[in-house]
């Protein structure tokens, strides 16, 4: 979609515009708003987010425990119904990540965000807590936005942090040391941003709390580079091995000679070459691979190309390069020189891609359908034959 005004203040930042918050407070210091999206009701009942900790493609954890008794205990899903009716009434709290993409009306809440680019948005969380439930004084290693939809929650934060060092004991990472230095009580509608590696504890004040949480991603270097070896690995393949007809002979058995050096140095060089614009597709692939929790059911492809479903999981992004723009999806790369900007965008957001609209000025989508039905995550819109 295209870009919001910067300069325009939104409610969500409390009349910060975006640019205003983006130079001041992102990956700087926390900001609370009262009152960021008026008039909010909470669309998500216990239950139903009971329910989904049920479902087997859903990621669930249930978190028991308090910081006063240190007896914490953590329980992946998916749940058994009756697992909820046995719990006790007071100091558990259900997470669900990636609720977006079982709920589509997530996508519409998470858009108020897009001020930052959706590449660096990673998911919406959704937890219910009970009174006292809490997951310990922690830090997290990106940007959050904590979103109170119903009851009442405590935040407190430690600035600036102590020590981070966590207890090696515990099924959690919680913090050996948390001296709090501000503390909030969020009502419904309110907001609460967190800096990255900053000290924060959140404690349900009822038995009503629900917090949304908004996570970003930040891949790390080693993350990068270890993607990039892996392409140039495949790309390499059978390639031939190292041979030296020819050679002189060498004084020293045991030496690394000089010319072997120099002949080794440049086929590394030459296997991890790499212009601005192979780096770039292969950000663009990277940074759309599905993640380890996206399960995807691979099949043949049908005989004839028809209206495909995207998975709610994949990622899609687009990126402008001297050779034109290209169309990033699920770790691959589609080159999209026919296409504008809004065309792109549009792709980016569909949820279901009809090839005949597409395949006059853009050929390649018949080869993304090809990758994504074969791959599973694209699927026949109308089921199967």
């Amino acid at each position: 979609m295209p870009a919001q005004d910067p300069n325009q203040g939104l409610e969500l930042l409390g009349g910060l515009s975006p640019a205003e918050f983006l130079r001041d407070y992102w990956q700087q210091k926390p900001l609370l708003v009262r009152g960021a999206v008026s008039g909010f009701a909470n669309p998500i009942e216990p239950d139903d987010l009971a329910g989904l900790a049920c479902d087997p493609d859903a990621s669930a954890r249930l978190v028991l425990g308090d910081t006063d008794h240190g007896d914490w205990a953590v329980e992946y899903g998916p749940f058994e119904e009756d697992r909820f009716a046995s719990l006790p009434d007071r100091a558990w709290t259900l997470l669900i990540s990636d609720v977006e993409r079982f709920w589509p009306e997530g996508h519409d809440f998470l858009a108020r965000f897009d001020f930052v680019p959706r590449w660096r948005r990673d998911d919406l969380m959704i937890s219910y807590a009970s009174p006292d439930g809490s997951v310990g004084p922690h830090v997290d290693a990106y940007d959050v936005f904590l979103f109170q939809a119903a009851g009442r929650r405590r935040w407190q934060i430690q600035s600036p942090p102590g020590p981070l060092d966590c207890h090696d004991d515990l099924p959690l990472a919680i913090l050996r040391e948390f001296e709090p230095t501000e503390s909030w009580d969020l009502e419904p509608g309110d907001l609460l941003y967190l800096p990255p590696n900053l000290p924060h504890y959140g404690l349900s004040l009822d038995d009503q709390c629900m917090t949304w949480s908004i996570g970003f991603r930040a891949p790390t270097y080693l993350d990068l580079l270890t993607g990039f070896l892996e392409e140039r690995a495949n790309r390499v393949g059978e390639a031939p091995r190292y041979s030296d007809p020819q050679r002189p002979v060498s004084a020293y058995t045991s030496e690394l000679p000089s010319h072997d050096r120099t002949r080794l140095r440049d086929i590394l060089r030459e296997m991890l070459a790499a212009d601005d614009t192979e780096l770039d597709a292969f950000l663009g692939r990277f940074l759309t691979r599905p993640v380890g929790n996206v399960e995807l059911h691979t099949g043949d492809p049908p005989a004839e190309a028809r209206e495909c479903r995207v998975h709610p999981g994949i990622r899609r992004h687009w990126l402008q390069t001297p050779a034109g723009p290209i169309l990033c999806a699920a770790g691959h790369s589609y080159p999209a020189s026919g296409l504008a900007p809004g065309d792109l965008e549009q792709l980016c957001a569909t949820e279901i891609v009809n090839p005949e609209q597409w395949e006059h000025h853009w050929p390649a989508v018949h080869d993304m359908l090809r990758d994504g039905l074969q791959e599973g995550w694209l699927e026949p819109a109308d089921g199967p034959n």
